[in-house]
């Protein structure tokens, strides 16, 4: 099987310099050692963080039989006898040391795509919140018009500085479009991500609050999120919302097309024309005349599903097509999943589960979903805190406690120290509000949580499950519903 890279193509692409002279031959690209296996000839980048030095795992890998190794001339000049001493041992292994692994992985990827990727439609997917339910809804879209082998597209949650790159080395070369999102956690995560897939096509979802603690402002975040839109080229679009206040923000100088979508843009520009709100049960709306059925609830998921429809029809997707992968789209693991479900006390209700992530923006939007469902019984809200807000947490967990005194659920249950300042709101006026604070997400206190719920819950009741992933609110879902609860 050919290398991903070639000896040369990889030294150029790295500017490194090759410890002896194997050859140079790998079908795989890992930055964790346990994902190494002897099947598929490897190239191991070990990576250095804060608390972790990766170089520690390379004699591990080595006798998993890897390939090759990447390797910081820093870390090898400071104790050179002992690689020396592993290069000569395993001498049919390639050595490269480099300025820096994480670059020379992100530059590694970038040859890798230009090498492979020259005829390939490539998207980036970006935003403050939707953005990988935006992607699954675009593979979806792809799938129908390119068939299933056609479309490479971001493996689970592998959209940062280190998961575009690794994502991207999963391109076979032989596939139709690639669908790729972009996250970030720091400043130029996303500018360097971008320069290595350099896509033709891009939509920002929104910008919001999310990481607001990283970058201090909105507008920081839209300095960020507008990078990857910088390599699209005059024939290539940028998607962006039409209602966003950052839109024209983000989309200046850039060299394509600038497409709008929303609620607002009219039927004659993006072809849609709404036709009901259906609550837990998705969107009815027409497409070019065609009935769509979005299956995925909220108002936010028919906005992401409008963002998907304005790329595919640039990439040249017919409606029929976009038809067919809409209404083929399934909820994410954790990401606003609706069930109905049967509580141990034996009633029958409808749980929302949306425990992957959370920040201010997807926090107040589910919180309004539930708030407008119509012809259910009680509203019941187990929400835990959102992190990584920095100095903004306070005021956002506020602004939720205000929006739970406006929306008005029967029963509420707030998780977390961060929460304590929901409480303090949520309280003020609402005397047909029962509401209760936990200062931690431990098994006992969702012992107490769910043994409430079970004695207070009806037939027809709405729980809705909803913090970020670290809260592990997930684990109510056994204690609410039993050995049900298990395969939610």
């Amino acid at each position: 099987m050919e290398s991903l890279l070639t000896k040369e193509e990889l030294l150029a692409a790295v500017k490194g310099t090759q410890l002896g002279s194997a050859v140079c031959s790998f079908n795989d690209v890992q930055t964790d050692s346990r994902n190494v296996c002897a099947e598929k000839p490897c190239m191991f980048v070990p990576l250095m963080g804060e608390f972790q030095n990766g170089h520690k795992y390379i004699e591990d890998v080595l006798t998993k039989k890897a390939s090759v190794i990447l390797m910081n001339k820093t870390e090898y000049e400071s104790n050179k006898a002992h690689y020396d001493e592993l290069a000569a041992k395993y001498a049919d292994v390639c050595f490269v040391l480099v300025e820096n692994t994480l670059h020379a992985l992100q530059d590694a990827a970038e040859a890798y795509v230009t090498k492979k990727c020259g005829s390939m439609i490539l998207v980036s997917i970006t935003g403050s919140s939707g953005k990988t339910t935006t992607k699954e809804m675009m593979v979806s879209v792809a799938r129908a018009h390119f068939g299933e082998a056609g479309v490479a597209y971001t493996y689970g949650n592998l959209n940062s500085e280190t998961g575009l790159p690794l994502s991207v080395f999963k391109i076979r070369g032989d596939e139709k479009i690639g669908i790729f999102e972009m996250g970030m956690n720091r400043v130029n995560e996303i500018g360097e991500i971008s320069k290595v897939l350099k896509s033709r096509y891009g939509i920002i979802t929104n910008i919001g609050t999310a990481h607001i603690g990283i970058l201090g402002s909105q507008e920081n975040i839209a300095i960020e999120k507008r990078k990857s839109l910088a390599y699209i080229p005059a024939d290539g679009a940028a998607v962006v919302g039409a209602d966003d206040a950052f839109a024209d923000f983000c989309t200046e100088g850039v060299r394509g097309k600038v497409v709008k979508f929303g609620r607002n843009v009219p039927e004659s520009v993006s072809g849609v024309r709404f036709v009901e709100d259906k609550g837990l049960f998705g969107t009815d709306f027409e497409l070019d005349g065609l009935a769509v059925h979005l299956p995925l609830s909220g108002s936010y998921n028919y906005l992401n599903a409008l963002s998907v429809i304005a790329c595919a029809k640039e990439i040249g997707i017919p409606s029929n097509d976009i038809k067919k992968g809409l209404e083929a789209v399934a909820s994410l693991s954790g990401r606003m999943e609706v069930k109905e479900c049967k509580l141990i006390n034996g009633k029958k209700v409808v749980l929302i589960k949306d425990c992957y992530n959370a920040n201010l923006d997807s926090m107040m939007k589910v919180i309004d979903f539930c708030g407008e469902l119509k012809n259910v019984g009680k509203k019941i809200f187990v929400l835990g805190d959102m992190k990584e807000l920095g100095a903004e947490s306070a005021k956002s967990h506020e602004a939720i406690g205000r929006r739970i005194s406006e929306v008005k659920p029967e029963l509420v249950y707030l998780v977390g120290p961060e929460m304590k300042a929901a409480e303090k709101l949520a309280w003020k006026g609402q005397g047909n509000i029962s509401l209760k604070w936990f200062n931690e997400s431990n098994a006992a206190n969702f012992e107490k949580i769910a043994n409430d719920i079970n004695q207070l819950a009806g037939d027809n009741d709405v729980i809705l499950l909803k913090g970020s992933h670290s809260m592990q609110l997930e684990k109510l879902v056994p204690l609410l519903c039993g050995t049900e609860g298990e395969a939610c």
